[in-house]
């Protein structure tokens, strides 16, 4: 399987074969709105599918998936830090939540 400028695994490559070929043996429809069903077979397939649903529906969650909840914080005057209660959330805390 060739994809121009991108380096798939094997385990990928064989997965969108599969995908490709034989859409029956996933069990299901490909739907955008609802997430790949995982029934315990073909769990690498599975994996790909789930990545890329979550990319495709909102990308900020992978983010979240991958690097972890950012919670914004902020400085007491005793030089004590602590959590942003949410209502005290400016636009940049947001962008980086």
């Amino acid at each position: 399987m060739e994809i121009k400028n991108h380096k798939v695994s094997t385990m990928e490559e064989v997965c969108l074969m599969t995908f490709d070929q034989n859409t029956t043996m996933l069990g299901e429809c490909h739907s955008t709105t609802r997430p790949p069903l995982f029934n315990g077979d073909n769990y690498f397939c599975w994996k790909t599918r789930m990545k890329l649903f979550i990319q495709a529906n909102d990308y900020k969650v992978w983010r979240v998936i991958i690097n972890g909840q950012n919670n914004p914080i902020k400085r007491e005057s005793n030089s004590i830090i602590v959590l942003k209660d949410e209502d005290d959330w400016d636009q940049d805390d947001i962008k980086m939540a």
